[in-house]
C-alpha cells in the first residue's frame, strides 16, 4: 500500500475507531442534554402555573375571609339588634296556641278557648278543625 507499516497501520484503524465511538459518545450526549434542557423547560413552566395558581388561591382566600368578617359583623350587629329589641312581638301566642292544642287533645271547646286563650271564634273553630282530626276525634 503506501508503504506503511502494519502496525501503523492497526494504529491508525484503532485511532478510527475511537474517534468513531467518541463522535457517536458526543452524538448520544448532545441528544441527552437537549431533551434533559426540555424537560428542566417544561418543569419551570409547570412551576409557574403553580406559583400563579397559589397566588390566585391566597387571593381568594383573603376574599373569603374579608367576606366572612363581614357576614360576622353582620351577625353580631343583628344579634345587639335583637337583644336591645327585646322579646319578639306574640312570642307568648306561640304559648297560647301550644296550650290551646293541649286542650284540644283533652276534649276542650270553642267556649273555652276563647274564655281561656283569648281567640275568636273563628280561631277556635279552625284550631279545633285542625288539631281534633290529629287526635281521630273528628269534628262534626
Amino acid at each position: 500500500m503506501f508503504g506503511l507499516s502494519p502496525p501503523f497501520v492497526l494504529l491508525i484503524a484503532v485511532l478510527l475507531a475511537v474517534v468513531l465511538v467518541e463522535a457517536i459518545l458526543v452524538a448520544w450526549l448532545w441528544r441527552r442534554h437537549w431533551r434533559l434542557e426540555q424537560s428542566l423547560r417544561e418543569w419551570e413552566a409547570r412551576q409557574r402555573r403553580q406559583h400563579q395558581d397559589i397566588a390566585g388561591l391566597c387571593a381568594a382566600g383573603l376574599q373569603v375571609d374579608a367576606r366572612l368578617a363581614r357576614l360576622e359583623r353582620m351577625l353580631a350587629e343583628t344579634r345587639e339588634w335583637l337583644q336591645a329589641a327585646g322579646p319578639a312581638e306574640g312570642t307568648g301566642g306561640a304559648v297560647a296556641y301550644q296550650t290551646a292544642i293541649e286542650r284540644i287533645r283533652e276534649g276542650a271547646g270553642v267556649e273555652e278557648l276563647v274564655s281561656e286563650c283569648g281567640f275568636t271564634r273563628e280561631e277556635a273553630n279552625l284550631l279545633i278543625r285542625l288539631h281534633r282530626d290529629e287526635t281521630g276525634a273528628g269534628f262534626s
